[in-house]
């Protein structure tokens, strides 16, 4: 069995939602290689073939969703995405049709995780589904684990209940004995300040 064919249990998710305070302008819409970035990552999260792909917008929605058309994806409006991450990653999770084991959640500014690098964390996840997978990396000398994340069915719940702007990390912390790490240095590279972006053009 190939990877793909063991991936139809598993749906992902893309949180585009939010405002980009700190970049000044919607950071879903930044242009790379002459495509939006929420295409982008929406595309690389296709290409993985998992069962479903969905998109979960807020900020400038209408413009995020016109750059997602023709796309096989589904798109799920947080209006409430000033609340912070959680209430988007709230919307998607909710959302999804009650078929999958696990759901794979991708922030829209890890501009530089690639095919190979979600192929890496379901392949880990596919090991034991009731386990989380987790791309960790390090940043100043220290270990970070964050998103791309995979979580199991079981924990859909906690990740539901979840408030403010801390995303998924705090089921992560909460749940360390069960989570495999995937290293995964692409996955600290982000576009959240105009000097992100400057560095990324240059």
């Amino acid at each position: 069995m190939t990877l793909t064919d063991g991936l139809q249990k598993l749906t992902a998710v893309l949180l585009a939602a939010g405002g980009s305070s700190r970049m000044g302008r919607p950071k879903q819409l930044l242009r790379i290689e002459d495509e939006a970035l929420v295409t982008r990552m929406a595309r690389r999260l296709i290409e993985l073939e998992p069962g479903s792909v969905m998109v979960v917008t807020g900020s400038a929605s209408r413009a995020v969703s016109d750059q997602l058309s023709g796309l096989s994806i589904q798109i799920a409006h947080n209006p409430r995405w000033e609340e912070g991450m959680a209430s988007s990653l709230a919307v998607g999770v909710k959302n999804l049709p009650a078929e999958f084991e696990g759901v794979l959640i991708m922030l829209c500014d890890q501009w530089q995780v690639g095919l190979a690098d979600l192929q890496e964390l379901a392949q880990a996840w596919k090991a034991d589904i009731s386990r989380i997978a987790a791309a960790c990396w390090h940043e100043e000398g220290r270990q970070v684990i964050g998103p791309p994340v995979i979580f199991p069915r079981a924990l859909f719940e906690e990740l539901t209940a979840l408030k403010g702007d801390r995303g998924a990390r705090a089921v992560i912390e909460k749940h360390r004995e069960r989570t495999s790490l995937v290293k995964m240095e692409n996955a600290r590279f982000d576009l959240d300040e105009p000097a992100d972006l400057e560095e990324f053009l240059a």
